[in-house]
């Protein structure tokens, strides 16, 4: 029992999301991946040390892709700036993953 508590309490702690806004210069499609990344004119925070921070990234598989799918689109088409919401602890594909956009007035 004392080795199940003591595993417990080193298992890493989830990440909290890391919020960088900026202004949204490119949508990619996944190559034969229902996947999708965005770029931004500003460098790209990359919290969870992801060895390709080339862009923030969602997958079908993930919650929110849908969503975040169309907030990508709908801020680039728009010019709007936005807030990229980003896993602490978790890359996918090499990248930061996207848990959130939000989209601003400015």
């Amino acid at each position: 029992m004392l080795a199940a508590v003591a595993a417990g309490l080193s298992a890493p702690a989830v990440g909290q999301p890391v919020h960088q806004p900026g202004s949204i210069t490119m949508v990619r499609t996944g190559w034969n991946a229902d996947s999708f990344a965005v770029v931004t004119a500003e460098p790209i925070v990359n919290p969870a040390g992801c060895p390709t921070p080339d862009g923030y990234i969602s997958d079908k598989s993930f919650p929110g892709y849908e969503t975040f799918y169309s907030a990508a689109l709908t801020a680039f088409v728009a010019r709007r700036r936005v807030i990229m919401v980003v896993d602490e602890a978790q890359c996918f594909n090499d990248r930061p993953k996207i848990v959130g956009i939000n989209i601003t007035s400015e």
